[in-house]
């Protein structure tokens, strides 16, 4: 937990080297499993830090990488400790609801999961794009972002575009400019 605490430290403060240096250094992320929830909360929090650094800093890859298990289910709510998800079917007893409940972060200490979905969106356009069209014609092209292939397709479809609205729009209509190099 100390070298966690350490690393969100130094990922707050944009110190982007030391931060992912001292992650890689320390392997964390092959033991996290096995650790208490609290301890995953916490790691999964210093991800998203590491994440939003190395996106300040430029790192595109790896802010990408450090923010792709949080946002790859959509449940960064719940792995942040932001929040609970409704469960279908009460999956949960009342024990447990309120164990979790005691797990979440105080609201002062929210990540902002707008911005978090943006930074990630935004990682993947400048990943995905470049990618897609150095690939163009390749039949066996593999998608890098799953969700934000998801958003490119779902705006393909629509029938009538309007001007963005919504960041996720703005991402979208961003990735269309770079496309046509515009």
């Amino acid at each position: 937990r100390a070298i966690l605490c350490h690393i969100y430290h130094h990922a707050i403060h944009d110190n982007w080297y030391e931060a992912r240096d001292l992650m890689l250094m320390s392997h964390l992320q092959d033991s996290i499993h096995h650790s208490d929830p609290s301890t995953q909360i916490l790691y999964n929090r210093t991800m998203v830090q590491l994440g939003l650094c190395g996106f300040r800093h430029a790192a595109i890859k790896d802010a990408h990488n450090a923010l792709l298990d949080i946002q790859l289910g959509g449940r960064s709510k719940e792995l942040l400790a932001q929040g609970l998800l409704p469960q279908r079917q009460h999956e949960r007893s009342s024990e447990q609801e309120k164990i979790e409940k005691s797990r979440q972060m105080p609201f002062h200490m929210h990540i902002n999961l707008e911005m978090l979905e943006c930074v990630y969106l935004v990682s993947a356009m400048l990943i995905e794009i470049p990618y897609l069209s150095a690939h163009e014609y390749d039949a066996r092209r593999r998608m890098i972002s799953k969700s934000y292939y998801q958003q490119l397709r779902s705006s393909e479809r629509q029938a009538l575009v309007g001007p963005p609205e919504s960041m996720r729009e703005h991402v979208v209509a961003a990735s269309k400019a770079m496309r046509n190099g515009d």
